[in-house]
């Protein structure tokens, strides 16, 4: 019973065109943001010991 109702729930979340993210993926995601994050601070401080 509890199964259908994820099932049901997942089909639903899909057709209204939301995505479901399991644990795995969202912390992947999270680290892919914190890497581009500390990149572009190292990009940025680069071009400003560069410039002044």
């Amino acid at each position: 019973m509890e199964m259908y109702n994820l099932d049901q729930r997942m089909r639903d979340a899909y057709k209204d065109g939301q995505r479901i993210t399991s644990r795995d993926e969202a912390a992947c995601i999270s680290r892919t943001h914190f890497r581009t994050a500390c990149v572009l601070a190292a990009l940025i401080g680069i071009s400003l010991a560069i410039f002044f």
